[in-house]
């Protein structure tokens, strides 16, 4: 099997210290009718910009860019938070049931995502609250249905008082991309903290994270069944990881079914010592999975992901995704992978694929390809790591963009170029 890249600048950098995100989604199971969603992020994980355009020939040429930052980001007068809403993008066919779906993230920032961030990192409690919403749209619609994630009893959210204390710690999730079983239910995981988790394991939270268990998640796997009108929803028994093995316990996990019905999920740890965390110096950083054989009810506990050899994936803590090829039918992963040992997020590059073992879920070391990495002139703060996928419904190769932050260096570190890559699957 070969696995040709090419890429292309398709944003170039400014004097102006920002970065462009760029995600296409179809809006049709069979046409070329295609959204363009282009965010500018000027601020660490947050947005001062996102306008919508559409194409009808599957993006060769575009309309009109709709500016949806305002309804997007909402400020208290007051400045006691802010708002992000859950986006309503849903974008993955399930051709079982005939509609689409997607997942949504609401972000609510105590006193302004700056001082949230601030008081994270201080390891002081979270003033930041994750919410998930799971996005139903139907063929010809436009706008999709969208249901809090709720895998504990709690309230909705009321937008009288986004910082009600039942709703702000209650059902925290972070997002995921939902991913179609063959049988047609959604499979998803959810993000959810260390204290819920240890809540519903019955345990006691300060033997996984003894100061601050709030602060790091744990992992839950959803699986969705349709029954004509909605999903009914179900959770698996949570899996959580010892901050003496991931300071930052289960990041951003992404869930796949293998064709031998094993269902895997991958995720990202962190070996960054925190003052909240008693992870030691040297501690190594992988990529981290488990996986359930029982349909998704349980799961392994969390081991380094490995290649099918035996070698273990170093990488820094960095998303990732998996993408299932239309045109092949073959698994594979995105993602960062190093060779070496990482220092927390550092470094990010290079930027690799690797077709996935359809039985253990492995990673097939033969197959692993470079998409990108630091060129000599890029800083060593660059991040070959916030990007969307597609896949191109003509030529069936998967289309990659890319924003490269931190490729100028610390100073003005989030400018970067955004670039477009094309990665064709033989």
């Amino acid at each position: 099997m070969a696995i040709k890249v090419r890429g292309e600048v398709i944003v170039p950098a400014t004097e102006e210290c920002f970065c462009m995100e760029i995600r296409e989604v179809y809006t049709h199971p069979s046409k070329l009718r295609r959204e363009r969603h282009s965010v500018k992020m000027c601020d660490n994980d947050f947005a001062d910009g996102h306008t919508v355009a559409v194409s009808e020939d599957n993006g060769r040429t575009w309309g009109p860019e709709k500016d949806v930052y305002g309804e997007q980001v909402i400020f208290a007068p007051d400045g006691a938070w802010e708002l992000i809403r859950p986006s309503a993008i849903a974008d993955i066919w399930n051709p079982v049931h005939g509609h689409y779906v997607g997942m949504g993230m609401e972000m609510i920032y105590r006193g302004g995502h700056k001082a949230a961030h601030a008081a994270f990192w201080r390891g002081e409690n979270s003033g930041c609250s994750y919410h998930s919403y799971l996005n139903v749209r139907g063929e010809e619609e436009s706008a999709p249905s969208q249901t809090l994630i709720k895998y504990e009893d709690g309230p909705d959210f009321d937008p009288a008082d986004p910082l009600k204390e039942d709703y702000f710690y209650r059902n925290y999730a972070y997002f995921s991309k939902p991913w179609i079983a063959k049988n047609g239910d959604i499979l998803f995981t959810v993000g959810a903290s260390v204290t819920a988790c240890c809540r519903i394991l019955g345990i006691d939270p300060q033997g996984i994270s003894p100061t601050k268990p709030d602060l790091i998640n744990g992992l839950l796997v959803g699986r969705g069944v349709w029954n004509g009108d909605s999903y009914e929803l179900s959770f698996s028994r949570p899996v959580v990881i010892s901050d003496l093995l991931s300071s930052r316990g289960i990041d951003e996990p992404m869930v796949a079914e293998l064709e031998s019905g094993r269902i895997l999920v991958v995720f990202r740890g962190s070996n960054q010592k925190l003052r909240f965390s008693r992870i030691e110096p040297g501690a190594p950083g992988f990529k981290w999975y488990c996986y359930s054989d029982d349909g998704g009810r349980t799961f392994t506990d969390p081991m380094p992901w490995r290649f099918d050899d035996g070698e273990v994936i170093y990488s820094p803590a960095a998303i990732s995704y998996f993408i299932r090829s239309r045109k092949n039918g073959r698994l594979h992963w995105i993602g960062n992978i190093t060779g070496h040992n990482v220092d927390g997020n550092w470094p990010r590059y290079p930027l690799q694929i690797v077709e996935v073992d359809e039985t253990y879920g492995t990673a097939k070391k033969e197959s692993l390809t470079v998409i990108d990495t630091k060129r000599d002139w890029e800083s060593p703060d660059l991040q070959l790591s916030n990007f969307q996928l597609l896949e191109d419904r003509e030529s069936g190769d998967i289309e990659l963009w890319l924003a490269k932050i931190g490729q100028y260096g610390s100073e003005d570190w989030i400018r970067g170029e955004t670039w477009k890559y094309r990665i064709c699957i033989d």
